[in-house]
């Protein structure tokens, strides 16, 4: 089976031994134009499905409701001083 990622054939730690093909990690990162970036918004919506379902049970907790609390107190702070 050929890989058809070879710049991303680093190494793979396989049943505690690690794999002798390896190759360098890239060091330089791609730039990326976030100007005139704009998804589909079909893929906005599947990523807003995927997220609601995690967000709706933080906000559930008791931790996520006194951190909306405090996140909406600092807010009005911010917004009466400005």
């Amino acid at each position: 089976m050929t890989d058809i990622y070879p710049a991303r054939c680093w190494q793979i730690k396989i049943t505690g031994h690690y794999s002798s093909k390896t190759t360098h990690k890239p060091t330089a990162k791609k730039s990326f134009a976030k100007d005139g970036f704009n998804p589909p918004k079909h893929e906005i919506d599947a990523f807003a499905r995927c997220i609601l379902p995690a967000i709706q049970a933080f906000f559930n907790t008791e931790a996520g409701r006194s951190e909306f609390a405090e996140w909406m107190a600092a807010h009005k702070r911010n917004n009466i001083s400005a």
